[in-house]
Order: C-alpha cells, then sequence, then structure tokens
C-alpha cells in the first residue's frame, strides 16, 4: 500500500505530468472563479500526484476511453489528464456552473449534466459496448449513497477507481476481525474480484482542504453479472438480512433477522426458517465472513 507523496515523488510527478502535456495545478488556478457548491459537498481535487495515480490506475481498455465514466468531474481537474488518455470517455456532473465551465473548455468531452445517483449504469454500459471503468473523486456527502449506487449496477462495472475518505475506505476493505466490519464489507466482498488501497491522501490535495479527513484512492474489480453468486432478488434479500443483523449485532441472526418488516415481506416464511437452527443463523453478523452469508 502507498503512503502520501513526499516532496521527491510529488517533484517526479509534477515532471510526468509536464511530460505528457499536463499542467501543474497553480495557486492561482486553484483559486478559480467559480464558487464551491457546500450543498453539493465540493472539495475539488488539485494535488498532481494524486491525480496522476488515479488515471494510472483506471487501465481501461476500451477504444478510445469509450466505457471510462468519471463521476463528478467538477472543474476538470482530473478529467483533463483522463481526457487525454481516453477521447471518447463520458462524464456526469451535477453542478450547471461547472458544466458549463467544462464544456468551454473540454468541447470534445461527451457530459451529461445530472446527479451520478441517477446514472443508469445498465443502459450506459450498453451504450458504450461494454463493462464501464469508474473514475471519481466521490463527493463527502453522498459517499455511502454513491457506493451503494455502484454495488447495485455492479454487473455492468468492470473498475473503479474511487478517492473516498479514509473511514469509507476502511469499510470497504474490513473483516470480521475488524471493528468497522458490515454490510459494506460484506457486499464489496461478494461483488469484487479484488479490492485494494493503492494511495492514502492528505487533506491537502484538495481545495479546499477537509477539515479532519484522511482520504484513500481505492482500486476495485467487480465480477461480471455471470460471475455473480445471487440474483438481484436474492442480493436485495442479502442486503436487507445484513442491515437486520447489524441493526441489532449483539443478538444472534435468528433472533435479529425476523424484526425488521420488509425482510418478513420479501421472505413469508422467514420466522420458521429462523427456527429451523441453521447454523449459520446462531451466529452475530460480524462473524460471518462475507462467503458465509452467501
Amino acid at each position: 500500500e502507498l503512503g502520501p507523496l513526499n516532496r521527491k515523488e510529488r517533484r517526479r510527478m509534477n515532471r510526468k505530468l509536464r511530460s505528457r502535456g499536463r499542467n501543474r495545478v497553480s495557486n492561482d488556478e486553484k483559486g478559480t472563479s467559480m464558487s464551491r457548491n457546500k450543498a453539493l459537498s465540493q472539495n475539488l481535487l488539485v494535488d498532481p500526484g494524486t491525480i496522476f495515480r488515479m488515471v494510472d490506475a483506471l487501465q481501461d481498455a476500451s477504444p478510445g476511453g469509450r466505457c471510462v465514466v468519471e463521476l463528478g468531474p467538477g472543474l476538470g481537474a482530473l478529467t483533463g489528464p483522463l481526457l487525454e488518455e481516453y477521447p471518447e470517455m463520458s462524464a456526469v456532473e451535477l453542478d450547471p456552473q461547472a458544466c458549463g465551465q467544462l464544456r468551454e473548455s473540454m468541447p470534445g468531452l461527451n457530459l451529461v449534466e445530472g446527479s451520478l445517483l441517477d446514472v443508469d449504469f445498465a443502459k450506459l454500459s450498453e451504450e458504450r459496448g461494454g463493462a464501464l471503468s469508474v473514475i471519481s473523486n466521490l463527493p463527502f456527502g453522498i459517499t455511502s449513497s454513491a457506493l451503494y449506487h455502484l454495488l447495485d449496477a455492479s454487473p455492468h462495472i468492470s473498475r473503479a477507481v474511487l478517492l473516498v475518505q479514509q473511514e469509507a475506505a476502511d469499510r470497504i476493505l474490513s473483516d470480521p476481525s475488524r471493528r468497522k466490519y458490515g454490510t459494506m464489507a460484506i457486499e464489496f466482498g461478494i461483488r469484487c474480484r479484488s479490492a485494494r488501497q493503492i494511495a492514502a491522501v492528505p487533506s491537502i490535495a484538495f481545495d479546499p482542504p477537509p477539515k479532519n479527513t484522511k482520504s484513500a484512492i481505492l482500486e476495485i474489480d467487480f465480477v461480471g453479472e455471470e460471475d455473480l453468486p445471487l440474483s438481484g432478488f436474492e442480493m436485495r434479500v442479502l442486503r436487507n438480512c445484513m442491515q437486520a443483523g447489524f441493526d441489532d449485532k449483539a443478538l444472534p441472526l435468528a433472533a435479529a433477522l425476523p424484526k425488521r418488516r420488509e425482510l418478513r415481506e420479501l421472505v413469508p416464511n422467514l420466522r420458521e426458517y429462523c427456527e429451523g437452527g441453521a447454523n449459520w443463523l446462531q451466529k452475530k453478523p460480524a462473524e460471518l465472513a462475507p462467503g458465509k452469508w452467501v
């Protein structure tokens, strides 16, 4: 696992960025005329080393990068290098002011104005001709919602390179031996071939720097639809089971699951099943590794 860039590494990354025709982000550029929209949880990525690592990790092989999708490009600090590497990429941005600046500065960008939470990844994958490569500096305020949206769409995504808070990264990468192990870790464990942290990112990589917040770059490879062990309906039931279990994580699952109304509606014979005494139902949720939930 890589740590934050030191001064020597930062100079080397800046030289690489310049050699590929990319400019260092200066203080003047950071002081952009576009005001940050706090309602959109905007902390703009400005560190060239972090940008380089994210672009380098994506490794998309589709023609012209047709399957590359950036979520929430903001002012385009990450989009510029991406577009140079993947000229047929797409981006989804909610802020109308940011969209206007992106259209002016990057007229060749296939830009969709809207929320990343409303993206129909199945449709987009069909339009672009293959499983998608998603890259994003996820807005802090909607990180959990965005991650679950990506999980739901995982059959249509091959790889995701995500910049998230360290706390979210720890929840995704946790295991039953750790305190932060929960529904997020279990579902990523089921839906992913691999998930790893490739770099820690300090707050100074953002403008404005978030207070008391560390971040991390995650590289996630999802399994294809044909390799998922459960159907869409079964995954919905499983998510409800996990949520019910961790809502009362001090209880064995046999006692916790029947308390959830939506789960009782999805599984009419739930009480009888829980009373049947299956071994895994006698365990607490944090005692089960992802594979034991399937």
